[in-house]
């Protein structure tokens, strides 16, 4: 299958991710295909988080609130 990829290709890796399910997303709405496009881009908005989250961590920033 794919290579493994190290945490420095994760953040592209992602981009390149969410890119691609934008695309599709966008392709089925032009299509009337609403379900199917709700779906492509609910999971392209929870990959642009994981990317977010990715990108800060490898600044050294936590991601988590602290109390």
């Amino acid at each position: 299958m794919n290579s493994p990829v190290g945490k420095k290709n994760k953040v592209a890796r992602l981009q390149k991710k969410e890119d691609r399910l934008v695309t599709k997303g966008n392709k089925a709405v032009d299509e009337g295909r609403d379900k199917k496009a709700d779906r492509l881009l609910g999971r392209a908005a929870k990959t642009e988080t994981r990317k977010i989250k990715a990108a800060e961590m490898k600044k050294g920033g936590s991601t988590k609130k602290k109390k």
